[in-house]
């Protein structure tokens, strides 16, 4: 049987997913970016802003619903991480916009000696956003198992390119500080990526766990 506040909670799940679906453009471009040293920073800095402005609806809209229906057991809970998850959303769009900055930032940078990718740390880190995403959608706890894998994986990733990164030789100084920055921004997306993670386990059951 419907309640009253579960319309309440609808709606601020379709904010979630707005702000989802912004954030993984956000992300996409600014790696695209950032591959080709172009600037996006104009349109990912106006999505971020539009993501921010939505988590402010989200922390609003659970806020009056806890002082009109004061929900117990689930319904707090999940009031409470849909909170939490906002923030680690606008968190997403903020990094995106920090890789973005890079440029901007330090300058264009030259290739040389090896070519260094980050390709397959941005494909893990991309699975990782969607599986967080689609677990506050779906409200599948399967998800979590896939996606604590896909963590460890980054994490992996994550040191590797940073080792990799100290053995280039006659690398640019400008790409050295590039990679290791974006590396460490993507590593962070996946951190926020298993804190929405943690956030829904204890929203469905009550139980709070650690996938870092």
């Amino acid at each position: 049987m419907s309640k009253p506040i579960d319309s309440g909670l609808r709606q601020i799940k379709t904010l979630l997913q707005k702000m989802g679906g912004l954030a993984m453009e956000s992300i996409k471009l600014s790696i695209h970016a950032f591959n080709k040293q172009e600037d996006a920073h104009i349109q990912i800095e106006a999505w971020s802003n539009m993501i921010l402005i939505l988590s402010e609806e989200v922390e609003d809209k659970a806020t009056e619903l806890m002082a009109l229906h004061q929900p117990m057991a689930k319904d707090l809970r999940t009031l409470k991480a849909y909170i939490k998850i906002s923030y680690d959303i606008e968190r997403f769009g903020r990094y995106a916009l920090d890789i973005s900055e890079i440029q901007r930032t330090i300058g264009r940078w030259e290739i040389r000696g090896a070519v260094f990718s980050i390709d397959e740390l941005v494909s893990k880190v991309m699975r990782i956003v969607s599986l967080a995403l689609s677990l506050v959608e779906e409200e599948d706890q399967s998800i979590i198992w896939e996606l604590a894998s896909v963590e460890s994986e980054i994490d992996s990733l994550h040191l590797r390119g940073l080792k990799a990164l100290i053995e280039l030789k006659d690398a640019d100084p400008k790409q050295l500080i590039a990679y290791a920055l974006t590396i460490r921004y993507l590593e962070r997306i996946a951190d926020h990526a298993c804190y929405i993670a943690e956030s829904m386990t204890y929203a469905y059951t009550g139980k709070r766990i650690t996938l870092r």
